[in-house]
């Protein structure tokens, strides 16, 4: 997140305060930039679950009782 946020920082770090619509808008936009990649992760993980809940074969409760607190926090 720090990155994003230094990323989104140094285009304006030697502009003067008027120009640059505040830290504010800066933080956001870095911010903003680093919600994509997190949820592609998350929606990976929990994706890849799913078929695990849903499976009945040999070691199927064991799968299951890992795979639902990472999908739904059960």
């Amino acid at each position: 997140m720090l990155i994003y946020l230094d990323h989104a920082w140094r285009p304006h770090a030697r502009r003067t305060p008027s120009h640059t619509g505040g830290a504010g808008g800066r933080h956001r936009h870095g911010a903003v930039n680093r919600v994509r990649p997190k949820l592609m992760t998350v929606l990976a993980i929990m994706l890849g679950l799913v078929p695990a809940l849903w499976s009945h074969g040999a070691g199927a409760s064991v799968m299951q009782r890992i795979a639902a607190p990472m999908v739904a926090g059960w």
